[in-house]
């Protein structure tokens, strides 16, 4: 049975992990792999609750193959690279650098599921219901799929008692308003779009401020190359 606490989770709370998904070429000889930035909560019945938005590549592998890996990851740069990437990519990162994944064979499934080998531990779930809610924030009112997540497998890849920095905090952050950024331009919000960019220009600076964090300054680096193809 998934001892969700052995992962230091708790019921209701909401985490930000990188979720690896795949999809099978037409050929049928490969699997590829894809990484994005995720919120999950832990449910009643020891169940994970993901929400990716219709359209993502999350969504449509979710979709298809049910499956996904839950990864915890201590380092924020690969939280940028997972987030900040697509296909027309104005910042030549059009995929989640592919050195980063693993597969790991579930005998179960008699399957390979991807997962990022630097992270410290993985769940892997399989989708065992879905349904939709409404969303409310400032980039208005959407209808997401909401997908329950049974977990058929867990490994500790290594122990870590590591907690973000105020540095690292910040950095993951500024990532996460980057993509509400684009999605603020892409409404021509003009208004949302502009208090959303101070946001992250704070960001960035407190993070140069707070110092000689080599992977938080690496990853407000990114961010801000990525910003600032938007008001290009």
């Amino acid at each position: 049975m998934f001892k969700y606490q052995d992962f230091g989770l708790k019921e209701d709370n909401l985490y930000e992990i990188i979720a690896t998904t795949y999809s099978i070429t037409k050929d049928s000889k490969e699997i590829k792999p894809n990484a994005s930035c995720m919120g999950i909560r832990m449910i009643e019945g020891d169940q994970i609750q993901i929400s990716p938005f219709y359209g993502t590549i999350t969504y449509k592998n979710l979709k298809e193959y049910s499956m996904i890996a839950i990864n915890f990851v201590d380092d924020v740069y690969l939280y940028a690279l997972a987030a900040l990437k697509e296909p027309d990519s104005p910042i030549n990162l059009t995929e989640f650098p592919s050195k980063y994944y693993d597969f790991k064979y579930l005998e179960s499934r008699a399957m390979d599921v991807p997962y990022i080998k630097k992270a410290w531990g993985i769940l892997i779930g399989e989708v065992s219901h879905e349904f939709q809610k409404t969303k409310n924030d400032e980039l208005g009112e959407f209808i997401i799929p909401v997908f329950k997540l049974d977990v058929i497998f867990t490994e500790k890849l290594r122990e870590t008692h590591k907690l973000f920095n105020r540095a690292e905090n910040l950095a993951l952050e500024a990532i996460i308003l980057a993509t509400r950024l684009k999605i603020a331009r892409e409404n021509q919000n003009q208004a949302l779009f502009s208090k959303i960019h101070e946001k992250i220009k704070d960001f960035v600076e407190n993070t140069k401020r707070f110092g000689k964090n080599e992977r938080a300054l690496k990853t407000i680096y990114l961010v801000d190359k990525y910003i600032s193809s938007l008001i290009d």
